[in-house]
């Protein structure tokens, strides 16, 4: 089951197509990361899919709801926008106890979601909270009405390590529990917690997949070896038809591209042996998210 899915989305400015034909697909109990350089249109997707921003044309279901004819499903989504705001002179149980009475969230919720965060024994205001702990009881407060979905907007901006790590800890404990969809330029952030990515330019999806099929299909099939003597097998590796290209060639090691990775796993280790050398290291070169990602959009 998806739990967001868009056809033909569009949202249009005098001067900007900020959404244009997005189609996207968010199945149940992922962590989806929504990936873009800054303007790509992250924000205006969430935008609409809150109802915050109508569309110029197409339509979204969300929870099995058309978005264009019910706001029933915004029942069950929470939300932290990238910059959350509070009520500073509150401390984080009295503010989420007030939301909870705007809301109608029985209060007993409140113990639940600050322990989740972290902050159930914090007694100090909001105001001296650094950044790190405001974006956890963002989450806190996006997670009081038990949402099935929650939608994070640049969650771990501006943050410093400990407070990213924070972030992103929490993130990863709700998969399978809740689907996240988590927008954000960190690729690495993206790369540590998603299950699945979308890759956004210009208001156009260019890329939607789960993160292990992307780097399969973009696999370079580079493989670098460590040999006790290199020098002496690579005019014979170089002859193998699953060889395309020796990139690199020195008295240590080589890099190779291959055609057919499988068959290079299997033979190399042989070729080596048949030649009485030692293999001290074998590793195909994976590209980064941050590699495939500036290849697409590019």
């Amino acid at each position: 089951m998806n739990v967001i899915e868009t056809y033909n989305l569009c949202k249009y400015y005098p001067n900007k197509k900020a959404l244009d034909d997005l189609n996207l697909e968010v199945p149940e109990g992922v962590i989806f990361g929504y990936l873009g350089p800054n303007g790509a249109g992250k924000t205006t997707t969430i935008r609409v899919l809150l109802n915050l921003a109508k569309p110029t044309k197409g339509s979204a279901v969300i929870l099995g709801e058309d978005i264009t004819k019910s706001r029933k499903y915004l029942r069950w989504i929470g939300y932290l926008p990238d910059v959350p705001n509070f009520y500073n002179y509150f401390t984080a149980k009295e503010y989420l106890v007030t939301l909870c009475e705007i809301i109608g969230v029985d209060k007993k919720r409140v113990d639940e979601v600050l322990e989740m965060v972290d902050l159930k024994n914090e007694k100090k205001r909001i105001g001296t909270f650094s950044r790190g702990m405001k974006q956890r009881l963002g989450v806190a407060q996006a997670l009081l009405p038990n949402p099935k979905l929650l939608i994070l907007d640049e969650p771990t901006s501006s943050l410093d390590p400990q407070g990213r790590k924070e972030i992103l800890d929490l993130i990863v404990s709700f998969r399978g529990e809740k689907t996240v969809f988590f927008s954000t330029h960190i690729l690495a952030d993206v790369e540590r917690v998603c299950d699945r990515v979308g890759i956004l330019k210009d208001g156009r999806l260019l890329l939607n997949d789960t993160l292990g099929n992307i780097k399969k299909k973009f696999s370079r099939r580079i493989i670098r070896l460590e040999v006790d003597n290199p020098l002496r097998i690579v005019e014979q590796i170089r002859r193998e038809d699953f060889v395309e290209e020796v990139l690199e060639e020195n008295q240590n090691s080589l890099i190779l591209k291959v055609r057919d990775l499988e068959m290079a796993q299997r033979r190399i280790p042989e070729i080596i042996v048949k030649e009485g050398l030692s293999l001290m290291h074998f590793e195909v070169l994976e590209p980064t998210l941050e590699d495939i990602f500036f290849e697409v959009i590019s």
